[in-house]
Order: structure tokens, then sequence, then C-alpha cells
């Protein structure tokens, strides 16, 4: 009988553990090839919100995401409409710069939209389910409302106060 060898990873190969599992926010913009506002926009529409692993293998400094809600995302065909829009600003911007306002008025009222209906399907796909998620922003009206304008020497704006009692009244 043959003796085997163990099992040896070289360094830096292969991740296992939390590693393989987790990413940071930073990978996952890369990943999506999108830039923060955008990754923080799409993560919000679809629910997707950073996790704290047991061991934090980069550091207490770093947001972490879950592998496969970054695969998610991947998929999503909001994410290409988003880069279709980012490329159309591009060539409002180049004919701006040219001079073209003929053809930069023109792109302007032909510009892409992207419409959220499917993604509320699929989100809320009961009418209980979208209630559930309403009490979070019911309770953030109610706590602006219920808060003074002026508090230990730090303002609050008081335009937005005043909205949240206009809504909770």
């Amino acid at each position: 009988m043959v003796a085997r060898k163990k099992h040896y990873r070289p360094p830096g190969k292969k991740k296992e553990g939390n590693a393989a599992r987790y990413v940071t926010r930073s990978q996952a913009i890369k990943q999506l090839q999108v830039t923060l506002g955008f990754f923080r926009r799409l993560s919000i529409l679809k629910g997707i919100f950073p996790r704290e692993p047991k061991k934090k293998f980069k550091g207490n400094n770093h947001t972490y995401y879950h592998v496969k809600d970054v695969a998610f995302l991947q998929h999503e065909p909001l994410l290409d409409k988003f880069r279709d829009i980012r490329a159309y600003q591009k060539k409002i911007k180049k004919a701006e710069a040219k001079k073209n306002a003929d053809l930069a008025t023109l792109l302007r009222t032909r510009e892409p939209t992207y419409k959220l209906d499917r993604l509320v399907r699929e989100r809320f796909p009961k009418f209980v389910d979208a209630l559930r998620d309403l009490d979070d922003c019911l309770t953030m009206v109610h706590l602006f409302a219920a808060s003074t304008c002026c508090r230990e020497g730090k303002k609050m704006m008081w335009n937005l106060i005043h909205n949240c009692r206009e809504i909770e009244s």
C-alpha cells in the first residue's frame, strides 16, 4: 500500500472559512464594476445589507457583504440599466464639451429611465409584506415629529421636522 501525501494548499491560492464567504464593500464594487453610489442605490433597492462575519479577516473598519448577496446583485437587470444611463450621461457631457447644444438637448429628451415595478413585486409579493417594511419608516417619521428643533446646541433641520409633523397629523 502506497502512503498518500497530505493535501497541501499553497498560500494565496484558494480561500476558506470567512474569507471565502464574505467580501468587503470595495471588493464587491470592483466585482460589480460600479461606483459606490450605484452600489449603495442597488443594494438598498434590492434589500441587501452588510453582514457581520464571526471573524473579520480584513479588520474591524471594513463593511462585509455575503458572497451570495453580491452574486445576486450581479445578475440584476437594473445594473445594466444603471450602466446604460451612465454611458448616456457621458454622451451628453461630450456634446456639451464640444459646444453642440442642439445634440445635447436632443440627447436629454431621449435619456433612458428605469422602472422599479418588477423590483417592488419581487421584494413585496403581498401587501402584508409591504406593511411590515413600512413600520421602520413610520417609526422614523414619528421620532422626527416628536423631536424639538434645537436640542443641546445641535440644530436639526426644522423643515424636516415640520414635514414629519404634518405627515403624522
